[in-house]
This record gives structure tokens, sequence and C-alpha cells, in this order.
């Protein structure tokens, strides 16, 4: 079973959009904690979170997915971004929530800006934490990544979400 707020997010999908699931490549750890030290450099108490199959070290997409909470600093931060990070490809400022898209090093980065902690951002924290301490469900993860590859962008992540589901004990909408 899927939640709301996942066949919300389902429903933004294009249609057409292909899985495309590679071997670990550990270079985009590497690149992350450039972004990092980047951030922290400028930041210093920027909470700074790197989620997702990189993250684990497994197969993925091998992207980098990186969420700061600026909190009270929300505006602060979003000045200093754009102008490091250039115009952001999303921004809804009404809820406090940006996204810059880029490549470094050759790997697609998503560097998400949140005011806060919301709910879909804690489960995806609340999965990654799982996952690190459980190497039997980080292998059943990655396998079924694994076997995602060239399927549709939507059945990946509806894979995927049902997985997070099951771990996460969330069964129902």
């Amino acid at each position: 079973m899927l939640t709301k707020n996942q066949e919300g997010y389902l429903n933004t999908v294009p249609k057409d959009k292909i899985a495309h699931v590679a071997a670990f490549d550990p270079a985009t750890q590497t690149t992350a904690k450039e972004i990092t030290d980047e951030i922290k450099s400028v930041l210093p108490s920027a909470k700074v979170f790197y989620i997702g199959s990189s993250a684990l070290g497994i197969a993925g997409e091998n992207d980098i997915d990186m969420t700061v909470l600026g909190e009270s600093t929300f505006d602060n931060y979003f000045e200093i971004f754009k102008k490091k990070y250039g115009n952001p490809e999303h921004t809804n400022l009404e809820n406090k929530y940006v996204k810059w898209e880029f490549n470094r090093n050759g790997f697609p980065v998503e560097l998400h800006l949140n005011a806060f902690m919301t709910p879909n951002f804690q489960e995806q924290i609340d999965t990654n934490k799982i996952l690190e301490e459980n190497r039997d469900l980080l292998l059943e993860y990655e396998k079924i990544k694994l076997e995602c590859d060239g399927i549709s962008w939507k059945e990946y992540l509806i894979k995927k979400y049902e997985f997070w589901n099951k771990i996460l004990g969330i069964d129902k909408n």
C-alpha cells in the first residue's frame, strides 16, 4: 500500500521517464562530501542530510540526494544557495521549500532546502536509518532496485515505496 503523499507524488511523475539503476559508484560519496564541506564552509551550523542509495552504498541511480534544513535561517540560506548554485529548479517559498538540480563530477545532484522537517523527509531519514542498521534489508532493497532497471519511473517508485512502507510498518493510506 502507498500513502496519500506517495500517491500524490506519483501523479507528478512523467509517464515516459525510465528508471536507470547501476552498480554503486563510491565516487558519489566523495562528491557528496565535497558538497557538504562546501555548504559547511559558509554555513557551519547547517544541518545537512545526505540520503538515498549512494549514501547507503548500494546500486541506484548514482545520484546525490541532499537536504539542508534552514529552520529560522531559511531566507538567509536561500540567498546563499542562490549565489552558489544559481536559480533553483523548483521554488515554493510559501512552504519554505526549494530544490536545485545540477551535476557535480559527472553525478546528478538534487539539493533541497527546507525550513523544517517534513513528514515525507522524516520518512526518508527513518528508512535510511533502518537500512543502515540492517544489512539483510539493505541487500533486499538493493535487489529490488536492480530488478527495476529499465522499467517506468513510476513503477520503480511504487516498488521503492512499497518496500519503504513495509520496513516502516506503514500498511495503509
